[in-house]
């Protein structure tokens, strides 16, 4: 009896020494908890390929292979997967567009470490952080297989730069305590513990080279065809903020806006820097879900703004760097859709502009006619300067007409040069 008792202690240490192992991985986001949400990155593209064919050619001098070729192959990949009726050929099989890409910059990864930052005053933690950085830039330019006109160009960076906790060294632990934590080390993980895990790690050299290409690879392939992209996005949740989380979780973006901006800040600055991170996620959700190229650019905008209100309200918290460089990409994607449709629109303006009337058109009867009511000669020539619209007859029989008019040679001259200039 003495010995069951005795099996049913260790059961129930070794539940509670599991429950006290295990990290709640859903903790360590402020004082709050956070969670993960998946939001739909849609751009529409600056450029349209005429036809279904392409192909893909990137070079650049000193730049490994496995750069050069990994972008190759992920671009074309991305094309294909985000428009079915495209398809890559050999350029010499005359294909309808070629798209070239030069890599200008490829820096290894930089890693550095630093004692933990303090801020307001706030003694320094003793953690210690490394930091991971590396760049990647490249030019592109899309033509059609003639090479005649330009689908689209232009310079893009893709940009890495993480700082990572690193884990302090365990203290040795001896006896049933030591035996326990031995046991749990092996026990299997949960997928989002897993994942958690390797958020929390510094990516390794190749996979880091695989982020770079991949980001430069989308950002290229966006200017080209409709893109659909699942970006993983943080949310901070607990308390007053969950209510606006279980509307963002059923996608009603709206809602969740208007949730979020009308519930009182929390009464700490660092505190309410997790309420304007999430509404910058609820506004660049509802930027990627506009159809309209205005609206979209300025949900875009105003999500920027909230997370860099939220850096500002605490600088220490390193998940509010991240959507910084998405959001400047999609701006920049969406300025340069803007400016192509006030083009358009200025070119369709000046099409539209109705002609002059014909009242306004100045001719060679009117000449002759202002010749006979005897103006003088610098002001015709004024009025020829100035005239809006001219339909002079400048033929040698339409100027023998003139000298009959006593339309002196000056004046003809004049008429001449104002014909050149319209």
């Amino acid at each position: 009896m003495q010995r069951a008792k005795s099996g049913t202690l260790l059961l129930l240490f070794l539940g509670t020494a599991a429950t006290a192992a295990v990290p709640v991985y859903a903790q360590n986001f402020g004082g709050f908890q956070r969670k993960q949400i998946v939001l739909v990155r849609k751009l529409p593209p600056t450029g349209h390929i005429d036809g279904s064919t392409f192909t893909v050619k990137v070079s650049g001098a000193g730049i490994a292979p496995d750069v050069t070729q990994g972008l190759q192959s992920e671009i074309e990949s991305l094309m294909i997967s985000n428009d079915s009726r495209l398809r890559s050929v050999l350029e010499s099989e005359h294909p309808d567009a070629v798209i070239s890409c030069q890599v200008t910059t490829y820096t290894q990864p930089q890693i550095t470490q630093q004692q933990g930052i303090s801020f307001n005053k706030k003694p320094a933690p003793t953690e210690s952080i490394e930091r991971v950085t590396a760049l990647m830039t490249a030019t592109f330019n899309a033509q059609d297989h003639r090479g005649s006109k330009s689908i689209a160009a232009g310079t893009v960076t893709a940009n890495f730069d993480q700082q990572y906790l690193l884990p302090k060294p365990a203290a040795p632990q001896s006896g049933t305590l030591g035996t326990m934590t031995g046991i749990l080390s092996h026990l299997p993980k949960s997928p989002q513990q897993n994942a958690a895990e390797a958020e929390e790690k510094p990516p390794a050299p190749l996979e880091l080279r695989d982020k770079l290409i991949k980001n430069m690879s989308y950002q290229i392939v966006s200017h080209l065809v409709n893109t659909s992209e699942q970006v993983p996005v943080l949310l901070a949740r607990g308390g007053a903020l969950d209510q606006a989380d279980t509307l963002m979780d059923q996608k009603l973006w709206s809602r969740a806006l208007e949730q979020l901006e009308t519930m009182p800040p929390f009464a700490q600055p660092e505190d309410d820097a997790y309420r304007l991170y999430d509404l910058g996620v609820v506004n660049e959700a509802l930027g990627y879900d506009s159809e309209d190229v205005t609206k979209a650019r300025k949900f875009l905008q105003e999500a920027s703004i909230d997370y860099g209100k939220a850096i500002d309200a605490k600088p220490s918290e390193k998940y509010f760097l991240q959507p910084q460089t998405r959001i400047d990409t999609a701006l920049a994607h969406y300025k340069t859709l803007g400016d192509q449709a006030n083009a358009s629109m200025q070119l369709a303006s000046a099409k539209a502009a109705p002609a002059p009337a014909a009242a306004d058109v100045l001719t060679n009867a009117d000449v002759i006619s202002m010749v006979a009511a005897k103006l003088d000669d610098a002001n015709i020539m004024d009025t020829i300067k100035q005239a809006s619209a001219v339909n002079f007859d400048l033929s040698a029989h339409g100027q023998i007409d003139l000298a009959k008019g006593n339309v002196k040679g000056n004046i003809i001259l004049a008429m001449k040069a104002k014909a050149r200039g319209q």
